[in-house]
């Protein structure tokens, strides 16, 4: 009998040290449109056309809706979350923006992009802010700008804007 409750408690032990499994099910979208954004910093990142990528600090929705000027300062983006289990479990995520074409040409690096993708990691069940600066004239390209992102090889959500010539 004694031998049975070791085992038992050795397999309860084993089953409680595990971590759970992350399970991802999709992204809600809420506020896709214009930002503005307070920028914490750049970090350097040659996987974009700009080579580096802003964090925000902190950010406002300005116009909700995926018709966008095109004019130098405007932020396009969205709020996400993740759904899934466990709450707060860390899913590593993969964040595309495919640009209409010609695509973007880096004035510096003469290189022309269609799509840029970087990774991030996000909690579940937490909001967490995704933007795209048109900062540079370089930048404005009018057109379907398409937000994806994805969990390993899935895509849990796209979001489209319209950026337009004023």
């Amino acid at each position: 009998m004694k031998p049975w409750i070791v085992a038992g408690s050795l397999g309860a032990l084993l089953l409680t040290a595990q971590a759970p499994a992350i399970k991802a099910e999709r992204i809600e979208v809420t506020r896709p449109g214009t930002y503005e954004i307070e920028v914490r910093g750049a970090v350097p990142d040659q996987a974009v056309a700009t080579g580096n990528r802003v964090e925000a600090k902190a950010y406002k929705s300005l116009k909700v809706g995926a018709d966008v000027p095109a004019t130098v300062g405007t932020v396009i983006g969205a709020e996400l979350t993740v759904v899934g289990s466990p709450r707060r479990g860390k899913v590593p995520l993969k964040v595309v923006w495919r640009y209409p074409p010609p695509g973007l040409t880096n004035p510096q690096t003469k290189e022309t992009r269609n799509t840029d993708e970087y990774s991030d990691v996000q909690l579940i069940g937490e909001k967490f802010p995704v933007f795209w600066g048109l900062t540079q004239d370089w930048h404005l390209v009018p057109g379907t700008w398409t937000l994806e992102v994805w969990h390993a090889d899935r895509k849990l959500v796209t979001q489209q804007f319209q950026v337009t010539k004023p």
